[in-house]
């Protein structure tokens, strides 16, 4: 004879959180339904608040010092003056934005340039064109050499008053024209029909200008 397998029931157990106010309505609404053995904890949550630290000098006033002291500066160094100094990396961002809005500093590339560091250029009368156009001031830059920076072209662009934003397209020009390839970040290799394009380039650079006569030293 098969042995009778015993009868079972089944059950299940509820989980639940609710407040203190629901407490009382959520038990009454299962006794409503024949829930009777109803069982409960309380848990208390401690709610921890970082504390913000207070300091005396503003992150203004404290990203101002810095620029005070550096007139060319990338956002990755001022914030690591911050952290040195105990201050949260996003106060630096913050005092970058408060001095540029006062036009303390301004953003050149990946660089911030204190305003007052900048030598001012040269008011150009409206509809007036350079002698040199800007291509050519960058071919007698490059004349004579191997690799330069787009740094470098833009401290020659500030020296002379020249837009910094006219760089980029003239150096995509050059770069599908053959005359230069780039070598890495910001870094360009002049090739030998760019060489020969710049040491052809009839027009003078004005004012005497070049990168090694700004003090840039020649690569190669």
């Amino acid at each position: 004879m098969a042995k009778k397998e015993p009868e079972t029931t089944e059950e299940v157990k509820l989980f639940a959180v609710v407040s203190i106010a629901q407490m009382g309505p959520a038990i009454a609404a299962l006794e409503r339904i024949g829930v009777v053995d109803v069982g409960y904890e309380f848990i208390t949550h401690v709610n921890h608040f970082k504390n913000k630290k207070v300091h005396e000098v503003s992150a203004t006033d404290f990203a101002a010092e810095y620029v005070q002291a550096n007139p060319r500066f990338t956002s990755a160094a001022i914030v690591a003056h911050f952290k040195a100094a105990g201050r949260q990396g996003s106060a630096a961002y913050y005092g970058l934005k408060k001095l540029a809005e006062a036009n303390v500093i301004r953003k050149s590339g990946d660089e911030f340039i204190r305003v007052e560091a900048l030598p001012a250029p040269e008011p150009k009368a409206k509809g007036q064109h350079y002698e040199v156009p800007n291509k050519g001031l960058i071919e007698g830059a490059i004349k004579g050499r191997k690799q330069f920076t787009v740094r470098e072209l833009r401290d020659l662009f500030v020296k002379e008053g020249r837009q910094e934003k006219s760089i980029s397209p003239i150096l995509s020009k050059m770069a599908s024209e053959k005359l230069i390839k780039k070598a890495g970040p910001g870094e360009y290799t002049v090739l030998a029909k760019g060489a020969k394009a710049a040491a052809e380039a009839p027009a003078p650079i004005p004012n005497g200008a070049s990168l090694n006569g700004s003090g840039v030293a020649a690569h190669g």
